[in-house]
């Protein structure tokens, strides 16, 4: 059973990731088609547990650490350029937060997961409050390169 789903889980992340790829340019330009691929994975596998679908949940655990940290690396990119010791602390609580949020998920709690989806919505917005045309110290290259990345986070 274990290997059936893990091989399910596998192809599902290829096939999801392939979709999203071919999507990018008309439908889905600013997602990541790696981070589209895991995040409707693990989605899927936690509709499939709460319609009573006996599953490993090591697995949409391992996928949702793999979206918090993925997050979490896009934030500090929309950082760059701040203190270093702002972007450790932005980039522990959204970690801390996100790992939360995702074991309220997996248990499932919903206050839980809403309140913990709430505070994620807020540290994301963090990093974009201001333009990058507003950051100190970014010349045109640097505001482009930082559009670029993240529009091509993969």
């Amino acid at each position: 059973m274990t290997t059936l789903l893990l091989t399910t889980t596998l192809a599902s992340i290829g096939a999801l990731t392939a979709l999203a790829w071919a999507l990018r340019r008309a439908v889905l330009p600013r997602l990541c088609p790696l981070c589209t691929g895991v995040a409707g994975t693990w989605i899927g596998l936690l509709a499939a547990h709460g319609a009573g679908v006996a599953l490993d949940l090591r697995l949409p655990a391992l996928l949702l650490g793999g979206s918090v940290v993925g997050l979490a690396g896009l934030g500090e990119t929309a950082l760059a350029g701040r203190a270093p010791g702002a972007v450790l602390a932005w980039k522990t609580a959204f970690v801390v937060a996100g790992f939360a949020t995702a074991y309220a998920l997996l248990l499932p709690v919903w206050p839980g997961v809403a309140a913990g989806a709430a505070l994620l919505a807020a540290l994301l917005w963090l990093p974009w409050r201001r333009s990058p045309a507003s950051l100190p110290d970014a010349g045109p290259s640097r505001r482009q390169e930082l559009v670029a990345q993240l529009k091509n986070c993969c």
